[in-house]
C-alpha cells in the first residue's frame, strides 16, 4: 500500500509577514507582534529578521534577549520554540510552547504549533488534544482540522480523518492536500470512488501535482480499471520521472493487463530507481514466470529474499517456480518456510505441493 507522504510546513505570522518553519505537518500559522516597547520590542523584530532569513540559532539569541526583557510575553516563547523546532531541538520547542500557553492560554497558534511537534514525535494523542484546544480557541482554522485529520489516520481512526478534512474542505474549498488526504483515507476504506472524485478535485486544482495522478492511478487498479490507471501512472511520470513507486505501479497494472515485457520494463525501471525494492524484484520475477523465463524469477527471487527474508509470498512465489521446473524437493522447502511465516498459506501451498492446485500466476 501506498501511504500518503504528508508535506507540511508551520510558521509564526508577525506584523512582518510568516516567518516559516518545518515539521512534518502542513500549516503556516504564527503570533502576533508583540505588544510591549523597549528592549523586547527591539529583540523581538531582530529575531523575527533572522528567523525570517533562516538563521536560526541567531534568530533563538534574540528571543532569548526579548524573553529577558520581558518574561510575561508569550510571543517571544512561540518565536523561540518555531526557531528551535527548525534547527531540530524539538524537546524545548514543546518546553518554550508550553510556557507560550502558561502566559496566554487563548493563544491558538500555540496549541497548534504544539501538537504539529506532538505529532511527529508520533505522540498523536497529545496532539489531538493540541488540535482540540487550537479549534476551540479558533474553529476557523482549517489548518488544525487538517491535521487532527492526519493524527486520527495515523490511530487508525478514519471515519474521523475523513470528517476533519471535511471541515478542513467547508473552511478552505480550494485546499488541494485536503482533497489528496480524504482520497487517501476513503482509499484505505476501499471506497474508490469516492476516493476518485477527491483525486479528481485535487489534479483540476493542481494539475501539475503527481501525487495526485499516482494516487488516483492507485484507486483506479483498486478497483479494475488497469488501462486508465496506467494512463494516470503515464502522466505522474511526466511530472515525476524518478519515482520508482510509479514505475512499479504502472508494472503492476500492465502485467494485469498481460503485458508482460512491459510489466518488466517498468519493474527494472523501479528497480534502478530504488535498488533495495524487494517488492518490484517480487514482481518483476512473477513477470517473468508468467513469460515461462523461470531462471531469471529465480534470480529475482532470490534478490527479492535477500532484501526481504522475512516476506512469505516471496517464499511461495519461489517455491512455485521451482515445483515448475521439477525441483520438487527445494520447492517444499520454500512452501515449508513460508507457511512458518504465515501459517494461513498451509491449505494453498499444501494443494500445489500435491498437485491438486495449479501454481500461482503471480501476487504482489
Amino acid at each position: 500500500m501506498l501511504f500518503v507522504s504528508f508535506v507540511v510546513r508551520i510558521g509564526l505570522r508577525t506584523g512582518y509577514g510568516v516567518v516559516c518553519c518545518s515539521t512534518a505537518l502542513l500549516l503556516l500559522l504564527g503570533i502576533p507582534a508583540l505588544a510591549s516597547a523597549g528592549e523586547a520590542q527591539t529583540a523581538f523584530d531582530e529575531a523575527v529578521r533572522h528567523q525570517r532569513a533562516g538563521k536560526y540559532r541567531e534568530a533563538i539569541a534574540a528571543y532569548t534577549r526579548a524573553i529577558k526583557a520581558n518574561p510575561r510575553a508569550a510571543e517571544p516563547y512561540a518565536g523561540r520554540a518555531s526557531a528551535l523546532a527548525r534547527t531540530g531541538d524539538t524537546r524545548r520547542a514543546i518546553e518554550d510552547y508550553n510556557e507560550a500557553i502558561k502566559h496566554n492560554p487563548n493563544f491558538a497558534d500555540a496549541y497548534f504549533n504544539r501538537g504539529n511537534l506532538y505529532h511527529d514525535l508520533k505522540q498523536h494523542g497529545r496532539a489531538i488534544q493540541d488540535y482540540d484546544a487550537a479549534l476551540k480557541l479558533n474553529p476557523k482554522l482549517y489548518e488544525a482540522y487538517n491535521n487532527r485529520g492526519l493524527a486520527y489516520y495515523q490511530l487508525g481512526q478514519f471515519d474521523r480523518a475523513i470528517r476533519d478534512y471535511t471541515e478542513a474542505l467547508k473552511l478552505r474549498p480550494n485546499f488541494t492536500d485536503g482533497y489528496l488526504n480524504r482520497g487517501h483515507a476513503l482509499y484505505v476504506q476501499k471506497q474508490f470512488e469516492g476516493a476518485v472524485r477527491d483525486y479528481d478535485e485535487a489534479i483540476r486544482r493542481s494539475p501539475k501535482s503527481a501525487r495526485a495522478y499516482r494516487e488516483r492511478g492507485n484507486a483506479r487498479y483498486a478497483m479494475g480499471r488497469y488501462a486508465e490507471a496506467i494512463q494516470d501512472f503515464d502522466e505522474a511520470l511526466k511530472l515525476e520521472p524518478s519515482n520508482a513507486e510509479t514505475y512499479y505501479r504502472r508494472g503492476l497494472a500492465r502485467r494485469r493487463l498481460g503485458e508482460y515485457r512491459q510489466a518488466v520494463q517498468d519493474y527494472s525501471a523501479a528497480i534502478r530507481l530504488n535498488p533495495k525494492f524487494s517488492e518490484a524484484y517480487n514482481n518483476r520475477a512473477n513477470a517473468y514466470s508468467l513469460m515461462g523465463r523461470f531462471d531469471e524469477a529465480l534470480k529475482d527471487y532470490d534478490s527479492a529474499l535477500r532484501l526481504d527474508p522475512d516476506n512469505a509470498r516471496i517464499y511461495a512465489n519461489r517455491g512455485a517456480v521451482k515445483l515448475r521446473q521439477g525441483k520438487t524437493d527445494e520447492a517444499r522447502e520454500d512452501f515449508q518456510k513460508a507457511i512458518s511465516l504465515e501459517p494461513a498459506l498451509k491449505s494453498k501451498l499444501d494443494s500445489l505441493a500435491s498437485g491438486q492446485e495449479t501454481a500461482p500466476r503471480g501476487q504482489h
